[in-house]
């Protein structure tokens, strides 16, 4: 079951928000014109939305995987706690 909180919902509604609003500034093709003028802030930019994106792809994989996500969701039924070795 896939389980969304809010604030991966946040996420994405401000991320494709900030396209929008920049696609609708600079019109078609600002990404290709940004990349050729601009090339490391671009890719500045491209791995901050990597960043940003990380917590909505690794958090399902570990919950798939039967991986520890206690630090994520500690308050849902089910959750996997991290084995301690004493």
């Amino acid at each position: 079951m896939v389980h969304v909180d809010g604030h991966e919902i946040a996420m994405l509604s401000t991320i494709s928000g900030a396209i929008g609003v920049t696609h609708g500034i600079y019109g078609k093709g600002w990404f290709k014109s940004f990349i050729h003028r601009q090339p490391i802030i671009a890719f500045s930019v491209t791995l901050a939305g990597v960043g940003v994106m990380l917590p909505l792809v690794v958090v399902p994989l570990r919950r798939k995987l039967g991986f520890p996500t206690n630090q994520y969701d500690a308050h849902e039924v089910g959750v996997v706690w991290p084995k301690f070795i004493e």
